[in-house]
């Protein structure tokens, strides 16, 4: 009696308090016809756009937001990096079943079976497939058996250099298991994947004939109720025909046995992580939890923010006393289809203990911390370059521990790229992402080399770097049509070793201005012009450490913020007037310079900042002639110097760990990136968009995913991004790299794939 009065109480108050409290609610920042139909008659509940589900935990934790829907591996990261900050005050199930939890994944052996984990050395293993998206295990789910079986966690080799994550896996595998079927992509590169499983086809054997590694064996009649084509029961049947275990979810295993094989039951147990086993008695197989499990997963859930977690839940409690959707057009239905997941049958279960998503998920399944993660395998040090920055890779850290993508992630911060660059070259830090800007100095001054290269927005023209010459109109219809009437003269560069820097290097070495055996571009470029501004030209992080050529020429025409001295090469804005694109742009303007190389990016508004008309320039084009008319309209494609990426990830050269960074990034870029379909997605984290309403964190917000670094991609701004450095790789080695065997194609998607997956991302609602 005393908890209906409760309840009826607690929907009193609520409608009370719906006259005058309103409720904010995350939702993604393209869904505004949802939000519009959330915004009307009497709401009470109004949309906080966010960018992801990552997103709406910070502003949860703020209080920026009050609700928001999270899935059950979402729920586990919160666990991790903000285990109080909130309350779970629904979670969402299954109408059609019982069980307390949303899955459980058992092994299941033959009757016969005996000696525990270690007794299935050489036996034949069934797995429903890696990466299925039907069955929303994630990669720690899908290997929790075989890591307690086999130990692929353990690094058997002592030597693991040159080794991916996913090759120490299988090779452990196929020495462990016998013939087995485990379907699905064993990497995110789908090259590496096909060279694994020839180096391994054990562990395809299993799958049935012409499977090229997924299941095509009989599966019998259809039965009523099963679903043939289910993956766990796909791989039931292989070990009811010949198996000697199947790793798959319980509610799958009753199906099997209760409906579809009743007669096998009989013959089966399951085996349980401390090696006993539980026979399949119709006892058990009605049980709504498993006798035993290796993984058992918590439901998805409506979380709010602590400090308005019992009003809210008051509030839903009201406003959907069915626990389903109001279906009735007002805003609460559309309230629901935010909060509430789409698939069939699910419906809200309100918490009677607010609990924290710590409390929530530790009793159900606990993942270590990320922070005491432990591995044979090497952590892989990102390098960051702000606190912001190193919030966002902390995120990503913690949503790839708790996928159980290896290796591990740990992030660092420096001050700036520089920073990052001399760390990764003193093994100080692994990887990083930087502008194209910097691939000249990250090559020749830090030896470093690329591991992935970006792909960019293509209809966005500010995604790629590109490069041109201009003229002032005067000089370029009397003293300068061609490269050769540069020499003597005066020239300005954002920065020294900078993109534009490179792209007039290159030009005037293929034109023959400059000549090709000349690998010092310090002295090549301060020789042929008479003076030039190329900001950093002396400073040590810009500087040759293998030439003894004094780089002032380079810096004759910079001029200096400082009114007590004229001279200057420092590259920053503050003391160095002619330092970036739009410095360049005004040291043609004010000087005795003759031409400026500069990226077209933002040109008409460096322009109009400067108060300087477009047609007071003119372009010299890339095949050695003037534009036909004035002005930046005039400077198409074929007339740049360059057009290029605007970014890359850089990592040491020749280093043993570049073929597990270079996986590492496919695999995030897999789980993600915008190649991952949203509505499967077990952790919403968009790597290459804004992080907490900033953009360009780790990486350029303008990148849709990544490219190989080989002059073989299909993708045209990598492939002249790889081939600017081609003179520097012959001078210098820069571009050399360990071998790569299955690496070096990573046709996964094309440009337009990526592209069609971004824009559908960013129209679901969360």
């Amino acid at each position: 009696m005393a908890l209906k009065f409760t309840f009826l109480l607690s929907v009193v108050l609520a409608c009370v308090a719906a006259q005058s409290t309103s409720y904010r609610v995350c939702v993604s920042s393209s869904s505004t016809s949802q939000c519009q139909s959330l915004d009307r008659d009497d709401s009470q509940a109004f949309c906080t756009s966010v960018e992801s589900r990552v997103d709406c935990a910070l502003q949860l934790a703020r209080g920026t937001v009050d609700i928001g829907y999270f899935t059950e591996e979402e729920l586990l990261v919160l666990a991790d990096l903000q285990s109080t900050d909130h309350r779970v005050v629904a979670t969402i199930r299954d109408s059609t079943r019982q069980d307390p939890v949303s899955f459980e994944a058992v092994a299941v052996v033959p009757n016969s079976h005996s000696g525990g984990l270690q007794a299935l050395r050489g036996g034949k293993y069934c797995h429903p497939g890696l990466g299925e998206p039907t069955l929303r295990w994630s990669p720690r789910v899908e290997k929790a058996l075989e890591v307690a079986a086999a130990g692929t966690d353990r690094c058997p080799d002592a030597d693991i250099n040159h080794k991916t994550a996913e090759e120490m896996e299988a090779s452990t595998l196929s020495q462990f298991f016998g013939e087995s079927c485990r379907p699905g992509a064993w990497s995110a590169n789908a090259t590496h994947d096909a060279e694994l499983k020839r180096q391994f086809p054990n562990l395809c054997a299993l799958c049935g004939p012409n499977s090229q590694c997924d299941y095509t064996i009989e599966m019998g009649v259809n039965i009523a109720g099963v679903n043939n084509n289910n993956a766990h029961i796909k791989a039931l049947e292989c070990l009811r025909t010949g198996g000697s275990v199947a790793y798959v979810a319980w509610q799958h295993a009753k199906e099997f046995f209760i409906t579809r094989n009743p007669e096998a039951a009989g013959n089966f147990s399951i085996l349980c992580p401390d090696n006993s086993q539980v026979a399949l008695t119709a006892a058990n197989l009605n049980l709504n939890t498993a006798p035993c499990a290796f993984v058992r997963q918590p439901w998805s859930a409506i979380v709010a923010s602590t400090a308005r977690a019992t009003e809210v839940q008051a509030s839903l409690r009201a406003w959907w006393p069915t626990l389903v959707s109001p279906n009735d057009g007002s805003w609460r239905s559309t309230l629901y289809s935010i909060l509430v997941p789409t698939w069939s049958n699910a419906r809200v279960n309100f918490e009677d203990t607010l609990l924290s998503p710590a409390n929530y998920t530790g009793p159900i399944r606990t993942v270590p911390s990320s922070h005491s993660a432990t591995s044979c395998i090497p952590a892989r040090n990102w390098c960051t370059v702000s606190e912001r920055e190193f919030l966002k890779c902390q995120w990503v850290r913690s949503a790839a521990y708790t996928l159980g993508i290896q290796p591990t992630i740990a992030c660092q911060q420096r001050n700036n790229y520089f920073e990052c660059l001399r760390g990764v070259r003193d093994r100080q830090v692994d990887f990083l992402a930087t502008p194209a800007n910097y691939g000249y100095l990250a090559r020749q001054n830090y030896r470093l080399a690329p591991v992935k290269l970006m792909q960019n927005q293509r209809t966005n023209e500010k995604s790629f770097s590109r490069v041109t010459a201009l003229l002032r109109n005067s000089t370029a219809t009397s003293e300068v049509t061609r490269f050769e009437n540069l020499k003597g003269k005066k020239a300005c560069f954002p920065e020294f070793g900078g993109i534009s820097y490179v792209s007039f290097v290159r030009t005037a070495q293929q034109i023959g201005v400059l000549s090709a055996s000349e690998c010092d571009y310090a002295k090549a470029v301060g020789e042929f012009f008479e003076g030039a501004c190329a900001p950093g030209a002396l400073d040590a992080t810009h500087a040759l450490s293998e030439t003894n050529y004094d780089a002032t020429p380079l810096c004759t025409a910079c001029r200096s913020a400082n009114v007590t001295t004229n001279f200057t090469c420092d590259w920053n804005y503050n003391d160095n007037l002619y330092f970036g694109n739009n410095g360049s742009l005004a040291c043609l303007a004010d000087n005795e310079v003759h031409v400026a190389f500069v990226e077209t990016q933002n040109l008409a508004a460096h322009l109009t900042q400067l108060n300087l008309d477009g047609n007071q320039f003119r372009a010299l084009c890339k095949n050695n002639s003037l534009a036909i008319n004035n002005g930046i309209a005039a400077i198409d494609d074929n007339c740049l110097l360059s057009y290029v990426v605007d970014s890359e990830v850089l990592t040491r050269r020749n280093d043993p760990a570049f073929n597990s960074i270079s996986t590492l990034l496919d695999t995030l870029e897999k789980y993600f990136g915008y190649s991952a379909s949203a509505g499967t997605q077990h952790i919403n984290l968009e790597i290459f968009s804004a992080f907490d309403g900033t953009n360009d964190l780790l990486f350029k917000n303008t990148a849709v995913g990544f490219s190989e670094p080989t002059a073989a991609t299909t993708n045209e701004p990598a492939k002249n991004y790889v081939e600017l450095f081609q003179h520097l790789q012959a001078c210098t080695g820069a571009g050399s790299n360990i071998p790569v065997p299955g690496l070096a194609n990573r046709s996964f998607y094309s440009i337009f794939t990526l592209l069609a997956s971004a824009l559908l991302t960013r129209f679901v609602v969360y």
